[in-house]
């Protein structure tokens, strides 16, 4: 069985051995100090006397090291040496999450782990539970106080039934073998883990959280975050930000919030009166008699667009109808449709207005809708586009 180096000595950056093994590129090792990666920890990466290690694995009991452009042969003897900036911010990115999601713990102890993703591009905690916003800023303010504490990080192998098990974090079920292996990070947590990390909490550098998102199909919540300098230049960056918006809202730094949440709160208001004034418009709206059919038109601001197209969709069942509409908001939006048995080509007739207004659209040919940046030449587009509908509709078409 290969001798695992990175339990030996997770500082361990170079070593020797034999080679036992070569499947195709795939060659595998006497004893290793590459890691396998697992626990969500990325696997390392490296050289092999001098030749590009670029994935490490377990396959059954052993571990394979895939050198694409090494050449090897059983017996012999090489060099290996891990890329060590690499694997130190992973060490660092693993204790940090033990860290981070202890203290989350301590705010919501029903929280529980779903999946880690620690890289060096990325370092993500996936759990489930509830978790506020305050909840993880009094959380991040621990698990900083933790880092700044010194404190010793020790791996300690555990008999499955020992009782010291009782007050470790434990998936038992994940658990082979007859021994666990147990991260301690000081008095502070205790949990199951097969991962590499610091010696000291201090070597972390620091935790500052970058997003609070849904974790979609895996769990409740992904919480992303970074160490050290890189993440002390994000915040910074995001401070000085989170002032320039304060003084924006013309409202003290803490308050920006708060502040936020009412200008949002507003804004919800104010949208659902303006779409009640476009459904009233809507509801009134006079249509044009062009000989035997029935033209709807208006441009309208703030509407909501589905409902703009439910509304045109219901009145274009009625035999002999066509409708037109067109929206301001963020930006230009027209809609065009008739009733099917009109032999109107509306994806046509409206693409030179969508074209106006530096835009495109789609549909099918008795409903047809698009939008575009150009707000200020809705109008002109609109009344182009109305037009030629008018025009059509009275020289060319009867309805059936």
């Amino acid at each position: 069985m290969v001798e695992k180096l990175y339990y030996v000595d997770s500082y361990l950056d170079q070593f020797e051995a034999k080679v036992t093994k070569v499947v195709g590129e795939k060659i595998f090792l006497s004893r290793t100090a590459f890691y396998p990666g697992g626990g969500g920890q990325q696997n390392d990466i490296g050289e092999i006397d001098e030749a590009k290690v670029t994935v490490v694995g377990r396959e059954q009991d052993d571990i394979y090291h895939t050198v694409p452009e090494g050449s090897f042969v059983t017996g012999q003897t090489v060099r290996g040496e891990i890329d060590w900036p690499h694997r130190y911010n992973l060490m660092k990115g693993h204790t940090a999450q033990h860290i981070l999601f202890r203290a989350m713990q301590e705010q919501s102890p029903e929280l529980t782990v779903r999946k880690v993703d620690i890289t060096p591009e990325k370092k993500s905690l996936f759990f489930n539970g509830v978790m506020t916003w305050e909840m993880l800023r009094t959380a991040l303010t621990r698990t900083n106080e933790i880092i700044l504490s010194d404190l010793d990080v020790k791996a300690q192998i555990i008999k499955k039934d020992s009782p010291e098990l009782e007050n470790v974090r434990i998936k038992a079920d994940r658990i082979k073998g007859e021994a666990v292996r147990v991260m301690r990070i000081g008095d502070f947590d205790s949990a199951a883990c097969g991962g590499l990390h610091v010696a000291r909490t201090s070597e972390i550098g620091g935790v500052t959280i970058e997003k609070l998102v849904s974790g979609g199909q895996a769990s409740d919540w992904e919480v992303q975050f970074d160490l050290g300098f890189s993440g002390l230049i994000k915040t910074s960056q995001l401070s000085l930000t989170a002032i320039s918006i304060s003084n924006m809202l013309g409202c003290p730094y803490e308050n920006i919030e708060s502040t936020v949440r009412n200008l949002k709160e507003e804004a919800q208001d104010l949208t659902e009166k303006l779409e009640q004034a476009c459904s009233r418009q809507l509801d009134s709206l006079i249509p044009e008699k062009i000989g035997d059919f029935q033209l709807y038109s208006a441009i309208l601001t703030g509407s909501d667009r589905k409902t703009l197209n439910e509304y045109a969709s219901k009145l274009i069942r009625k035999k002999g109808t066509i409708v037109m509409l067109a929206d301001v908001s963020d930006t230009a939006y027209m809609l065009l449709g008739c009733n099917s048995k009109i032999s109107l080509d509306c994806a046509s007739l409206l693409s030179p207005g969508l074209e106006m207004i530096g835009g495109r659209g789609g549909g099918k040919k008795n409903f047809a809708m698009g939008g575009g940046s150009e707000i200020s030449k809705l109008e002109e587009a609109f009344n182009s586009v109305k037009q030629t509908v008018t025009e059509k509709i009275a020289s060319e078409f009867s309805c059936s």
